[in-house]
């Protein structure tokens, strides 16, 4: 009894390989655009975004408070639009928004683009950044 509980209808999957290769899959995933990676340290909170095929002049990177903007667009290629037949590369314009911890410096950010990743370090407050405090005797 059990195990024809947990068989699966054949129906119950059907047309989900036409939903993840279909436009609207793409549309929503193409909002994730660029991808991100973000961690702290001690002195700072580290942001890596993935945009290869992006120049850097075409990037604008804004901290306004703590939230950190990232807009840009990312150009289609030069092929014939009847040649192609699939497109699973975002085109087309973006823009991130992640809110910042409340520890941090906005004025003491900095950011490098190298090799397709945007790289943006923005310093913690000195007050909030861990001292050593020497005991004496």
């Amino acid at each position: 009894m059990i195990s024809n509980m947990l068989r699966f209808s054949p129906s119950l999957f059907d047309g989900l390989d036409e939903l993840f290769a279909s436009d609207f899959y793409m549309r929503n995933r193409a909002e994730a655009y660029p991808q991100v990676n973000m961690g702290t340290t001690k002195k700072s909170v580290e942001i890596y975004l993935f945009t290869p095929g992006v120049k850097a002049s075409e990037l604008d990177v804004n901290i306004e408070k703590n939230l950190l903007s990232i807009a840009g667009e990312r150009k289609a290629d030069e092929l014939d639009k009847d040649a192609i037949n699939r497109r699973e590369r975002f085109v087309g314009k973006f823009k991130r928004t992640i809110v910042l911890p409340e520890d941090v410096d906005p004025n003491m950010t900095e950011a490098v683009y190298r090799d397709g990743v945007l790289h943006i370090s923005v310093a913690k407050k000195e007050e909030v950044q861990p001292r050593r405090i020497n005991v004496t005797v």
